[in-house]
C-alpha cells in the first residue's frame, strides 16, 4: 500500500557514483607519478589525499542530493527534481539503492536515509510498478530488473579498484620511508573493490 508522505532519500546520478572510484584512481596515480619521478614525499601524500577527496566533494557538494520521494500509481515524484514515469523506465535494480535507468537520460540512484525507509520505498515501488504494468496492453514492453553485484560490469569495476588499491598499498610500504596511512587507504580501497568483485546477486 502506498503512502502519501514523501520518503526522505538522497538521489544520485552516475556522476556521483563514479566520483568515488575516480578519487581512488587519481589518488593512486598522482602518488605514483611523483614517487617514480623522485619528487617530495610530502607532496605525493598531499596530492593523493586531494585526489581522493576532491571528486566526491565536487559531486556531492556541488550537486545536492537530498530529496523527498513519493511513489504514485504512475511513477515517482521528487521534491527537488522532475517526476519519473514508469513508462520512461528501461530497467531498474535494487542492489544497494533503487536504480532507475531511462534511455537517453541520466541513471538515477535513490538511496533512502535509513533501512526502514529503504524497505518501504522498495516495497511501494515494486507494488506500484507491478500494478501499473498489469494495466498496460498485452505485449507492451516492460522495464526489466537488473543486478549490479555479480554482473560482468560489477566485476570489472571491482577488479580495477582492487588492483589499484593493492598497488597503492604495496608501493606505500616499499618506499624508503613507508607510509602506513597511505597503505591503509589503499587497503581499504582494495577491500571495497573485492566486495564488488566477489559480490553476488541478491
Amino acid at each position: 500500500m502506498q503512502s502519501n508522505e514523501g520518503i526522505q532519500a538522497a538521489v544520485y546520478t552516475r556522476w556521483h557514483q563514479l566520483s568515488v572510484p575516480l578519487g581512488f584512481a587519481l589518488a593512486a596515480g598522482s602518488f605514483m607519478l611523483i614517487v617514480f619521478n623522485r619528487g617530495p614525499m610530502v607532496m605525493a601524500i598531499v596530492l593523493a589525499v586531494l585526489g581522493l577527496l576532491v571528486p566526491p566533494l565536487i559531486a556531492f557538494r556541488g550537486f545536492p542530493t537530498r530529496n523527498a520521494v513519493k511513489v504514485t500509481p504512475d511513477g515517482l515524484e521528487f521534491s527537488r527534481r522532475g517526476p519519473i514515469a514508469f513508462a520512461d523506465l528501461k530497467s531498474w535494480g535494487t542492489d544497494d539503492y533503487l536504480k532507475l535507468i531511462r534511455p537517453g537520460l541520466p541513471t538515477l540512484l535513490v538511496s533512502p536515509v535509513d533501512l526502514p525507509s529503504r524497505e518501504r520505498l522498495l516495497r511501494d515501488f515494486e507494488q506500484a510498478l507491478n500494478a501499473w504494468q498489469q494495466r498496460q496492453p498485452a505485449g507492451a514492453e516492460r522495464a526489466r530488473r537488473t543486478h549490479f553485484y555479480g554482473s560482468a560490469g560489477g566485476r570489472v569495476v571491482g577488479g580495477f579498484i582492487t588492483a589499484v588499491g593493492v598497488a597503492a598499498a604495496a608501493l606505500a610500504m616499499n618506499l624508503r620511508e613507508p607510509s602506513v596511512s597511505l597503505a591503509i587507504v589503499g587497503g581499504l580501497g582494495a577491500l571495497f573493490g573485492l566486495t564488488m568483485l566477489l559480490g553476488r546477486r541478491g
